[in-house]
């Protein structure tokens, strides 16, 4: 299929099921005309859409029919509102001489920024022992409140595998913290520097910064190159008073492994909001570890997730009609 950047006009229709706000809805029917816009809801009345409009030339949602290639002959473009491109990859979506395929990567930096250290917070300051004290109305004698001493963040040792924007953000963050920050990169050099970080590592070396880690948190995207970077090996790599965040994608770590590194002691904790398998299983063993906090993959929502999802959908509306490249075009060959 042809790229956007043969025409210089506004698609002939959008269609998607991601749940607009009501003022974000109007930003775009205004930039798009009132009948260039169907929203819908649900993957089942996105596909009867599909199937009922053939002329539809860009579609966004979080999870587009693998069909819908064949729904949409005149498909240009889908606009995922997620920040990786997994499943649109798994279900063939992204192909060569198909519609361009873009993310949203960028929006979600900032609340999954603050996730990461509000999870890294509730387990050094030990609110979780500290909440089941409160419940029972029960205050400590001083020799019981030892094992409440928090651990600081300010000197620990912040290890991030990925330094996308969202890894970069947390990087920030760990800065103010005064934390000393490590990060490796894919395709990073040897001896390479970056301004964010105190030191930047190839990804061949993650070994290294996983031995120095405090607090380890994976923020690389899900591809056939990540899944189960982090296997036994690696987590008998970390310390073992070492803390481990996942709000990338579940397939980046072993999760038989993690269990048990978790359950032999090979590492002190994880804060986990991905997983191989969502939901995650009743029967997983990761539920009732006490040194575990599960999420249900909500590190990235926000009340402004509307708002700058139609910032940078409008941006690229502008330069879909510009005949001017798109930002994040996923690359096949990456896999982001």
């Amino acid at each position: 299929m042809a790229s956007p950047a043969d025409q210089d006009r506004v698609p002939r229709l959008l269609v998607g099921d991601f749940d607009f706000a009501p003022e974000d809805r109007a930003r775009l029917a205004a930039a798009l005309g009132p009948d260039a816009l169907l929203l819908v809801r649900g993957r089942e009345a996105l596909r009867e859409a599909l199937a009922a409009h053939p002329e539809t030339e860009v579609v966004t949602s979080f999870y587009p029919p693998d069909e819908t290639i064949a729904l949409a002959p005149h498909l240009r473009w889908i606009a995922l509102p997620s920040a990786g491109a997994d499943l649109a990859l798994r279900e063939g979506l992204v192909r060569e001489g198909g519609p361009v395929v873009t993310t949203a990567r960028g929006i979600h930096a900032a609340p999954i920024s603050e996730f990461v250290f509000s999870v890294m917070l509730l387990w050094a300051r030990h609110w979780p022992r500290m909440l089941a004290l409160q419940h029972a109305h029960d205050w400590p004698a001083q020799e019981r409140r030892a094992a409440l001493t928090a651990r600081e963040l300010h000197g620990a040792t912040l290890g991030l595998v990925g330094l996308g924007a969202i890894g970069r953000r947390i990087a920030q963050l760990g800065r103010c913290f005064d934390m000393r920050v490590i990060a490796t990169r894919r395709g990073a050099a040897p001896g390479e520097t970056d301004p964010d970080v105190d030191e930047l590592l190839p990804l061949d070396r993650l070994d290294a910064l996983l031995a120095q880690a405090d607090f380890v948190v994976i923020a690389v995207p899900g591809t056939p190159e990540t899944f189960h970077l982090i296997g036994a090996p690696q987590l008998h790599a970390m310390k073992p008073s070492g803390f481990l965040v996942n709000i990338a994608r579940g397939s980046v770590i072993d999760e038989q492994a993690l269990a048990e590194a978790l359950r032999a002691g090979e590492i002190a904790g994880a804060g986990l909001d991905v997983f191989e398998n969502e939901p995650l299983p009743a029967d997983s063993p990761l539920w009732d570890m006490p040194n575990v906090f599960i999420s249900p993959h909500i590190s990235g929502t926000s009340p402004v997730y509307s708002r700058r999802f139609t910032d940078l959908l409008l941006e690229n509306l502008a330069r879909y009609r510009a005949g001017q490249p798109l930002r994040n075009v996923v690359s096949l060959e990456r896999g982001y």
